[in-house]
C-alpha cells in the first residue's frame, strides 16, 4: 500500500476526523526523525504527557496528549505517523484511537 492510500485508510478508519482525500485537517510536517527519536527528545520537554504507541490502519504512531517544548511555548497535542520511509507530525492526539 502506497502513503495516500495508507492515509486513505486512515482517513477511513478515524472517519476524517483529521485527514481526508484532499489530505491533513491539521498542522502537519514531514520528517526524518524515527518514532524512538521523538521518545527519546520527549524527556527533555518543558512538559509532556505520557507518550502512548499505536496503530491507525497498520500505520504505527506515537502520540502526547499534550507537550511543550520549552517553558513559554505553546502547549499542545503531538503525534507522529511512521509511514515507513518518512514521518508525518501532527498536531492531534492520536492516543484516542490507540
Amino acid at each position: 500500500m502506497n502513503r495516500n492510500e495508507q492515509i486513505l485508510a486512515i482517513a477511513a478508519a478515524t472517519e476524517e476526523a483529521f485527514c481526508d482525500a484532499t489530505g491533513w485537517q491539521c498542522d502537519a510536517v514531514e520528517t526524518q526523525e524515527s518514532l524512538d527519536d521523538f521518545f527519546a527528545a520527549s524527556t527533555s520537554y518543558a512538559e509532556c504527557s505520557s507518550p502512548v504507541r499505536g496503530e491507525i490502519a497498520g500505520v504505527p504512531f506515537l502520540a502526547f496528549e499534550e507537550v511543550q517544548v520549552r517553558a513559554g511555548d505553546t502547549r499542545r497535542s503531538l503525534s507522529v505517523l511512521d509511514f515507513g520511509d518518512t514521518r508525518i507530525a501532527l498536531d492531534v492526539d492520536l492516543s484516542f484511537y490507540a
